[in-house]
């Protein structure tokens, strides 16, 4: 996971020894790994959370195709979520809320947009019909984690290491706002390296993957947040450009009191208006891609073709 994951903002959490991973072969190994999970958020000890599937007795589970490890996955993970396993499995959405001290505003706050995420070997699979390098992984496992929290993690990373200070313990507004613009900025470029890392292992043709030319929306062959899906379909989602500033404007309300007291006394403005779900995005057409693909690649990102096909029918859900 250090040395290969295309997700550069994961890769860093792997290098920082910041995350909490948990083998499962039951779902009460699930529930016992989601309390430690929490138990670590609340002391900052983590950002984000795997659950890797293991065969009972603890070894490595045989190598299975992509629609029966989300499965699998989908049946141990649903003890954390009132939504049955046939629907996770198939677009639905593993989502917690989990109360924590904001990283930045040292105020406790609902951060309810933890997203749980199948992965699995076989995506890396051209012949398997769920293929999509994106949702690959060297095991079977579910990654839990909160854009908003993960992103309030790295801006005070990014003012421990330029200050030495917790960011609610900067001097003045000017200077936090200047800390939030520089860990924004950065953010985006991991985004845009994570995407262009990914569309260097993927056969576009087979599974289309990019970003728009002026790197305001990424599209993919999946729904994000969507725990897993048994067919592959286009859907556009925000990048960090668009998603920070909105966490960033929230930040400021907080610091300068334009947010109404009463709003945090019984709770905390929901998260999940600030990096939303992607939109489905198939019904582009084979002009539309082409034009994406041509801004793409003017703006330096290439696809692995030059331009990706036009969306295919939805095909028929793989029969459980």
């Amino acid at each position: 996971m250090t040395d290969s994951l295309s997700c550069v903002a994961g890769r860093r959490e792997f290098l920082r020894d910041r995350y909490f991973i948990a083998a499962v072969a039951t779902p009460d190994d699930v529930r016992s790994a989601f309390t430690g999970f929490t138990q670590a958020l609340e002391t900052r000890r983590t950002v984000a959370g795997l659950f890797v599937a293991t065969a009972e007795d603890g070894g490595p589970l045989p190598p299975e195709p992509a629609v029966d490890a989300m499965r699998r996955m989908a049946g141990l993970m649903s003890v954390l979520t009132p939504t049955p396993a046939s629907r996770l499995a198939d677009g639905g959405q593993l989502n917690r809320r989990i109360r924590l001290r904001c990283p930045v505003t040292d105020r406790m706050l609902m951060f309810d947009d933890f997203d749980a995420v199948a992965f699995c070997p076989a995506a890396q699979n051209p012949a398997d019909p769920l293929y999509d390098p994106m949702m690959a992984a060297p095991v079977v496992c579910a990654n839990l984690n909160s854009d908003v929290y993960a992103f309030s993690m790295f801006t005070r990373d990014t003012c421990l290491q330029a200050h030495g200070v917790e960011v609610w313990d900067l001097p003045d507004a000017a200077t936090r706002r200047q800390v939030f613009a520089h860990a924004a900025a950065l953010w985006q470029r991991f985004a845009e390296k994570t995407i262009r890392n990914y569309i260097a292992i993927t056969d576009t043709a087979l599974c289309p993957t990019f970003m728009d030319g002026d790197h305001r929306h990424w599209y993919a062959s999946h729904q994000d947040p969507a725990f897993a899906e048994t067919r592959k379909e286009l859907y556009r989602h925000d990048m960090p450009v668009l998603y920070t500033d909105r966490i960033i404007q929230r930040w400021i309300g907080l610091f300068d009191g334009a947010e109404a007291a009463h709003a945090f006394a019984a709770a905390a403005p929901s998260t999940l208006d600030l990096t939303p779900a992607g939109t489905f995005a198939g019904t582009m057409t084979a002009d539309d891609m082409a034009d994406a693909a041509d801004a793409a690649a003017s703006a330096g990102c290439p696809f692995a073709h030059s331009h990706p096909p036009a969306p295919k029918p939805p095909a028929p859900k793989v029969a459980r």
